[in-house]
């Protein structure tokens, strides 16, 4: 069939072949161009379906899609002896020294100071590397009510290989299941950027393994929890399957301990509300939200911004004095209060008054570690 309204060429008569119409020149070419576009489709699928396969392993990785049985039962749990409950954080490096400190006098506006058989309260543990923190940061952690606990360093596992730097002593955190051993049964542990603005008792009594909220960083609300405050039951035999499975499991490892205790206890992770690990990056995504939680929240986490400096406020072996730390978070608080518009200040000013009240009620014994 001919194209439309194109007229039939004559043969030429000295036996060569005729010279193409000029309309199957253009058919010709379009046939190139059509299957340099083809080719071209087919490379940028190969392409972006690489890319997408490596954002969907490496950055939605679901601990549920392709489970891996690491653990070695799945166990309801009794609830726990009231006398042999803990509530933990950590200190690895003198950076968080400040936050540690308002997050201990946080407990103890709840919590009280004082611990009678007739009403027991938590014990309050931090972990700390043994070398790396100064006598003098232990001496104020012990003035807000701290007990400093030494516990190991936990390697991460393929000699570090693609953790974020902030992360590399995250895998210390695994020692909190080695608590049964000083005989407690239940921890709450929180991160020491979180501030505790009610009592959360009633997690000392889930009858799960762990207790995690779910993650709302960095894309929004997600079904993995976030590793900050964690209810768990301590077993030295759990931690050490936890060491033995952590260089076979498959995993994201640039978000270290987190993704790797999403993966561990996937199946089995009892997810709390919100109130219990209020990530700031919640109000920035969902305000109703945060105004709707905003009268129950038991733990407030400051993941950002952050109201104390990012820098260490005192070296490892206590020089520099208390009052330049002091300024250092001054200027922090007030940073972080003008952050995106001010959007944070009300939640920046809950974190001031906490440290300004500790200052004030705790300045004798702040004072005492300053002489030591």
């Amino acid at each position: 069939m001919r194209p439309h309204n194109v007229p039939y060429l004559p043969l030429a008569s000295d036996g060569w072949k005729s010279t193409p119409p000029q309309w199957a020149v253009h058919a010709r070419s379009h046939v190139t161009w059509l299957r340099c576009a083809l080719s071209c489709a087919v490379m940028l699928n190969v392409v972006f379906g690489f890319a997408w396969w490596r954002h969907h392993v490496h950055h939605d990785f679901s601990p549920l899609d392709d489970y891996q049985i690491l653990k070695e039962d799945y166990n309801l749990v009794t609830p726990s002896n009231p006398n042999a409950t803990a509530i933990v954080s950590s200190l690895y490096n003198e950076l968080y020294l400040f936050p540690v400190l308002t997050l201990g006098h946080s407990i103890s506006q709840h919590y009280g100071n004082d611990t009678s058989p007739s009403t027991p309260s938590p014990r309050r543990l931090l972990l700390y590397i043994p070398g790396r923190i100064s006598s003098r940061s232990l001496c104020l952690a012990r003035a807000v009510g701290w007990t400093p606990h030494p516990v190991s360093f936990i390697p991460p596992p393929h000699n570090g290989a693609d953790v974020f730097y902030r992360f590399v002593d995250q895998y210390t955190k695994l020692a909190l299941w080695t608590l049964d051993q000083i005989g407690i049964e239940r921890v709450v542990y929180l991160d020491g950027d979180t501030l505790v603005r009610q009592r959360f008792d009633e997690l000392f009594a889930l009858p799960f393994s762990l207790a995690a909220v779910p993650d709302a960083w960095p894309k929004g609300f997600k079904l993995d929890f976030n590793a900050g405050i964690l209810a768990l039951q301590t077993s030295t035999r759990v931690f050490d399957n936890m060491i033995a499975r952590m260089d076979s499991a498959q995993y994201p490892l640039g978000m270290a301990e987190q993704a790797y205790l999403n993966l561990y206890f996937g199946a089995e992770t009892v997810k709390l509300p919100y109130i219990y690990n209020a990530n700031l990056v919640i109000k920035l995504r969902s305000p109703r939200l945060w105004q709707f939680m905003s009268k129950a929240m038991r733990v407030v986490h400051y993941t950002m911004p952050k109201p104390f400096p990012l820098d260490p406020a005192l070296g490892p072996t206590g020089e520099g004095s208390l009052q330049d730390a002091r300024a250092k978070v001054r200027e922090a608080i007030d940073d972080a209060k003008i952050i995106r518009g001010g959007l944070f200040q009300e939640e920046i000013g809950w974190w001031e008054d906490v440290w300004q009240e500790m200052e004030r009620d705790r300045r004798h014994d702040i004072e005492e570690c300053e002489r030591d």
